[in-house]
């Protein structure tokens, strides 16, 4: 018995129910995409860690697309080094925000090297690109470019580098991590993904821009992801950038260590985000949520605990381990005694804090939404 009957009506249905699904993508993309995108485009309310220079030696280095960049190479305070760290600023921040998170390592043996991303400190500004609190391919390049500067000086260290990301900066060394064989491990504290984000958003948003209740409730998730993407690629275009998958990046970085420290109390970013991006990693992967911390308040939350966690963290996964610190006027010994990574106490000394800051605590990049 020929099929053909009923083979009529059934592409009939098909051919019905694509139209529809269409349709609808349409409506949504008309109607919804904007608003996202105008939401995604906007710059938030925030209060940047922003430092006044210390010492340090001077570094000026170029990116692939012609921009001069400024950084700092602050040697270790050790007979030996143990490694050398990259620090990524947040959004809006400076180099010099390096000395509350890391400064301190310096007496466990690390090499620190702090950079200025385009648009920010003394580095130069490309007048064709606003930047955001979203990672992109400018700071992934910015990134790329200091670490190709780091292997050109004479004391470059084989072992390659570790890097410490702050919120935008975390999600710009996770990208970078994924790409380059060198980094051997990666630190962030308050990073989250673009799209992961995007996401999380969209579904809160719905309840006030959907006015069926019912429909944004049993709406696919898919529905959702498709309006963030949609919302995406024309912000793409008026910004001059692209906006890299972190979560792509992250399940490429092992099998290098990542140490990931999350506020408990983000309200920007909340916890969840954070954990879904950090289940895409492969091990080994550490996260720490802590405790009553909202967006880059974790240090100013658990000052001691938040050194000690890195200080494991390197530890395990440096290079070498660390040497005792060299006190002032002592020179370096032959043969130093080697010692595991102590806690030193953590930098938290805000003097010098840019004028325009109106706090003396690390501030959120990111306001907190205000309740009501």
């Amino acid at each position: 018995m020929s099929s053909a009957p009923f083979l009529v009506p059934l592409l009939i249905c098909v051919g019905v129910a694509l139209t529809l699904v269409g349709a609808f993508l349409v409506h949504v993309f008309v109607k919804y995409s904007p608003i996202v995108g105008r939401i995604f485009e906007e710059k938030p309310l925030f209060l940047p860690l922003r430092l006044a220079p210390t010492e340090g030696e001077e570094v000026r280095f170029t990116t692939e697309d012609g921009l001069e960049l400024a950084g700092t190479y602050l040697r270790s305070r050790t007979a030996t080094r143990t490694g050398v760290l990259v620090f990524c600023h947040e959004y809006l921040s400076n180099r010099w925000s390096y000395r509350p998170y890391t400064e301190s390592l310096r007496d466990a043996g690390f090499d620190i090297f702090t950079f200025d991303f385009r648009n920010h400190g003394d580095s130069g500004s490309d007048p064709s690109y606003r930047p955001l609190q979203w990672v992109t391919d400018h700071e992934v390049r910015d990134l790329e470019a200091a670490l190709r500067c780091l292997r050109t000086r004479p004391d470059h260290d084989m072992a390659g580098f570790g890097l410490f990301g702050i919120s935008r900066g975390g999600g710009t060394a996770l990208v970078a991590a994924a790409n380059e064989a060198d980094v051997w491990g990666v630190i962030t504290d308050g990073a989250f993904p673009t799209h992961g984000t995007m996401f999380a958003y969209i579904l809160r948003w719905a309840e006030i821009y959907v006015s069926n209740e019912k429909l944004w409730k049993h709406m696919p998730h898919w529905v959702f992801h498709f309006i963030a993407w949609t919302a995406r690629i024309p912000s793409e275009k008026r910004l001059n950038c692209r906006f890299p998958t972190i979560e792509s990046a992250v399940a490429k970085i092992g099998p290098r260590p990542w140490l990931m420290i999350h506020g408990a109390k983000d309200a920007y970013i909340g916890p969840e985000i954070a954990e879904r991006l950090f289940a895409r990693a492969a091990e080994p992967k550490e996260m720490w949520i802590v405790p009553g911390a909202k967006h880059n308040r974790c240090l100013e939350v658990q000052p001691t605990m938040y050194v000690e966690r890195i200080s494991a963290f390197l530890g395990n996964y440096a290079p070498r381990r660390a040497l005792e610190p060299i006190e002032p006027g002592e020179t370096a010994k032959s043969g130093p005694k080697r010692t595991p990574l102590s806690s030193p106490s953590p930098v938290l000394d805000l003097a010098g804090v840019d004028s325009g800051s109106a706090s003396t605590t690390l501030p959120s990049e990111l306001t907190e939404p205000v309740a009501g």
